[in-house]
């Protein structure tokens, strides 16, 4: 698994594949980065909430801080039934849902990555991902 970076292939357009994992509850950071473990290759961004949303003095220190309830992962498809088998392994672990599918996108020359709207969405019982095809612009959604 990839760390978080900012891509740098300006002023180009395709597909890739945008994966988004709900966990059943916040995960800290670790367990988080090793149940993501099952779909490697990706570029990984980890959600969780503002540590201060209001600008006051925070009341918790960062080990009380609550863990990563999502994550998103993004980069090229190259093996969909490898893929197919992390989700697998997610959603048999600590994934509550996933979102997953070809989406397309335009990077601007300045380094902006404007995300295509997705065309239909597909719900499928989370036992049924030998179901999830990869067509563009498709969202799966395994619950």
């Amino acid at each position: 698994m990839t760390a978080p970076t900012s891509r740098t292939d300006k002023g180009t357009r395709g597909f890739e594949l945008d994966l988004h994992v709900t966990f059943t509850r916040p995960l800290p950071e670790a367990q988080a980065r090793a149940a993501l473990l099952a779909l490697p290759g990706f570029t990984v961004d980890l959600y969780r909430p503002h540590p201060n949303p209001t600008g006051q003095t925070p009341t918790q220190t960062p080990e009380e801080a609550p863990g990563v309830p999502s994550a998103r992962l993004t980069g090229p498809l190259t093996d969909p039934d490898a893929v197919r088998a992390g989700l697998a392994a997610l959603l048999g672990g600590d994934a509550r849902y996933v979102e997953v599918g070809l989406r397309g996108f335009l990077r601007s020359a300045q380094g902006q990555t404007e995300w295509m709207p997705w065309r239909r969405n597909v719900v499928l019982p989370r036992a049924d991902v030998a179901r999830v095809t990869f067509e563009e612009s498709i969202r799966f959604v395994l619950e």
